[in-house]
């Protein structure tokens, strides 16, 4: 069977396939760089929001480093004096959907300043997505892991924390998995349409005419 002949569906899934593994090695590798925009909004963010307890957000490599006005022991003096409390932060769980979407579209048979402009939308949502996790993530570390100081200067009511853990969950497991599939079944729906047609009907698909 020619590869002209198999189900559309068929070649998306293939070219998908092709795709993933180019994206996420760019991605990781790249991630670097993307870290520091997201920890100079992280910074803005939380230090602004929580200005009783958080000092800073800095990259360290693909990780965040986040300082805050929590003292603790000095674990390399003992008896000296206390210093403050810094906690790392991975935001590579939250932004993984970033590779997937792009393998989507660059496996979507549309033209590539249609494909551009698309993607781009895209990064810029994926990215809130991923600023959201990151978020919830350091909320969490204050509200569960930093002791009863932290939990003091926060001032959350039990409500509050349910809503804390609630949105660490979404942030975490769900957003990141199904916002790139969201966001690209939303802008190519018309694609999406023609998945499951015959051979015999692609050239009637609009989205085919610039070349599959």
């Amino acid at each position: 069977m020619a590869w002209r002949d198999l189900s559309l569906l068929t070649r998306f899934t293939v070219y998908t396939l092709l795709w993933l593994p180019v994206c996420f090695a760019a991605w990781y590798f790249l991630s670097i760089l993307s870290i520091l925009p997201l920890s100079s909004l992280m910074d803005v963010i939380m230090t602004n929001v929580y200005p009783q307890l958080i000092g800073g957000v800095r990259s360290n490599g693909n990780e965040l480093l986040v300082q805050t006005f929590m003292a603790i022991p000095n674990p390399q003096v003992p008896g000296g004096p206390d210093v403050a409390a810094v906690f790392k932060v991975n935001p590579l769980p939250y932004g993984y959907g970033i590779p997937m979407y792009t393998a989507l579209v660059l496996a979507s048979p549309i033209h590539v300043r249609e494909k551009a402009w698309r993607w781009a939308v895209g990064l810029w949502i994926l990215g809130l997505v991923q600023t959201f996790g990151v978020a919830t993530n350091i909320i969490k570390i204050l509200a569960f892991q930093m002791g009863e100081g932290a939990r003091e200067r926060l001032g959350f009511s039990p409500l509050a924390y349910e809503g804390v853990a609630i949105a660490y969950q979404i942030g975490y497991l769900i957003l990141p998995a199904v916002s790139p599939i969201l966001i690209w079944v939303w802008q190519f729906r018309g694609f999406v349409s023609t998945l499951t047609e015959s051979p015999s009907s692609r050239s009637k698909a609009p989205w085919l005419r610039k070349g599959a």
